[in-house]
């Protein structure tokens, strides 16, 4: 086995040029099309002039060709025979294409029908020696002091330009090809490695431009005429933008795909899937994660993937109705329990998540298998002091995990005493649908503090109507004149809310927030036993 070698080396533009020009260096199809603009381009020239450095090329030597790849800014490049290894561009794609797109004598592109191409009129660049700059050709005002780009590195297109250009200029033309000739560009070149080390090298790369991930790698490992990861990714996200959950991350979906084919979530597996077996199991991961959903949505009341407490939940819950495809109830009954316990839990912000995410998986093999209590040694680790510490923020995982657990107990609006409407408040979040049951007016005018008054636990369901009728009026008041009487329990109780009515007639804030603490509590008990 030949030894793994990352190689450093500083190339001058005309030698990466002809390594372009002689189907050396491609881009893999899973990179993203060009993106840069004309001024950008320019910024990149002006750079190289004033000699900043402009950042690295990072390229993959292998023998093994990818299913399908790309020519440079979509120019029309030779193939190299078979038996020759190819240098994929991991990193720096848009500044080679710039730098190509302006100095090749390659002006011919490829049909292309998926946008990867751009507008090959954004490379006619001049620099015009009067002003001192560059600018596009179509702004060049007097061709006597100005030289198209294109002419500058190659003495067959030199010579010529230089008999349109004032003498004058001439040894300043000159000049500008030596520095963009001797411009060395840091390129490191990766030997002897396996798609697995690419991806995990790949994915750790961190620059200013346009970072991928290891969805884009997958989706060059996967890549056949009639599959393309990414697209069919996106393609189900659509599907899943009627659902709420049209915003799962590509991460996450490739965590689940190599959780449901081979038991694991770590990267390193991942880009170790083979490229059929993701491909022959696609409809089955769909049609799983759709069944996860639809979980989330009618047991569990998530209706949209704002209220998911963890990413990370989506995945073993997936795995398990692609393992159970008729789940009993005492079946289900262990998944909720899993839910819940994790959403009021650290335990994927207390690390090494990807392992964590692993044993669910194993758990949730141990349900298909027949046990009954996978899940007992899982607990919640919120305390009370913790649920009074909360800020309520949609950021928060305990603020989203409190809002669901609330929707399980059916809420009944304080004032309208009417249920509320949970497709509603729950089908995207809108801070308009949650309002304070102690008024922020009320209790700013008493002084107290901001981070108190925004307490997860001052929450509860309530419609906009209802929280104007309410106003800045104490509890004192609006319990005992908006709240209807002859329901109190009831609707208190709906809402997880202390209905001891001592509380609300005595304004009592802070005990208010103890009692409901200990409800809340009471209420996770309920959802975990």
């Amino acid at each position: 086995m030949r030894t793994a070698e990352l190689t450093p080396t500083a190339q001058k533009i005309d030698r990466l040029i002809r390594r372009i020009d002689e189907g050396d260096i491609k881009i893999p199809a899973f990179q993203r099309g060009y993106v840069w603009n004309q001024s950008q381009v320019i910024e990149l020239l002006e750079s190289v002039v004033a000699e900043f450095p402009i950042g690295s090329v990072l390229l993959w030597s292998t023998e093994e060709k990818l299913k399908s790849t790309r020519n440079i800014a979509g120019y029309k490049i030779p193939e190299r025979g078979e038996n020759y290894p190819v240098n994929y561009a991991l990193d720096g794609q848009q500044r080679m294409a710039s730098i190509y797109g302006v100095f090749s004598q390659q002006t011919v592109q490829e049909p292309d029908d998926t946008g990867y191409n751009p507008n090959p009129d954004i490379f006619e660049i001049s620099y015009d020696f009067i002003s001192s700059s560059f600018i596009p050709n179509n702004e060049v005002k007097n061709v006597g002091a100005a030289i198209p780009l294109r002419s500058l590195l190659d003495v067959q297109t030199l010579i010529p330009a230089l008999g349109s250009l004032d003498s004058k200029y001439h040894q300043r033309a000159q000049s500008l090809a030596s520095q963009f000739l001797n411009y060395e560009v840091p390129v490191v070149t990766i030997e002897n490695r396996n798609r697995e080390d690419v991806g995990l090298i790949f994915e750790r790369i961190n620059n200013t431009g346009t970072k991928l991930g290891p969805l884009d790698l997958m989706t060059a490992w996967t890549w056949t005429d009639d599959f393309h990861l990414l697209e069919a990714s996106n393609g189900l996200l659509g599907e899943l933008e009627d659902k709420g959950f049209g915003g799962i991350k590509h991460k996450v979906i490739l965590q689940i795909i190599s959780g449901v084919i081979q038991g694991t979530t770590i990267s390193k597996n991942i880009l170790s899937l083979k490229g059929e077996d993701v491909r022959d199991n696609w409809d089955r991961i769909v049609d799983a994660i759709k069944k996860a959903i639809d979980f989330l949505a009618t047991d569990l009341k998530c209706l949209h993937l704002d209220f998911l407490p963890y990413a990370q939940q989506l995945i073993p819950i997936t795995c398990f109705f692609d393992s159970i495809k008729r789940p009993t109830a005492q079946q289900i009954s262990q998944v909720k329990q899993y839910f819940w316990k994790t959403s009021f839990s650290n335990r994927y912000t207390s690390g090494q998540s990807n392992a964590k995410m692993d044993s669910d998986i194993e758990r949730i093999k141990e349900i298909a298998d027949g046990e009954s209590n996978a899940f007992s040694s899982y607990e919640y680790t919120v305390t009370e002091n913790t649920l009074i510490n909360t800020k309520f923020s949609k950021a928060n995982p305990l603020t989203r995990a409190f809002l669901l657990l609330m929707a399980q107990y059916h809420p009944v609006d304080l004032v309208k005493n009417q249920r509320v409407d949970l497709g509603t408040s729950l089908a995207s979040y809108n801070r308009k649908e949650y309002h304070h049951v102690f008024p922020q007016a009320y209790l700013k005018s008493k002084s107290v503090h901001h981070d108190d008054i925004f307490c997860v636990l001052n929450f509860c369901f309530l419609s906009s109507d209802s929280n104007k009728a309410i106003s800045r009026k104490a509890p004192s008041i609006y319990f005992e004149k908006l709240v209807p009487q002859d329901t109190f329990t009831d609707v208190l109780s709906s809402n997880v809310l202390p209905i001891n009515k001592t509380i609300y007639q005595k304004d009592d804030y802070k005990t208010f927030i103890d009692r409901r603490a200990s409800e809340v509590l009471s209420k996770i008990d309920e959802l975990t036993a």
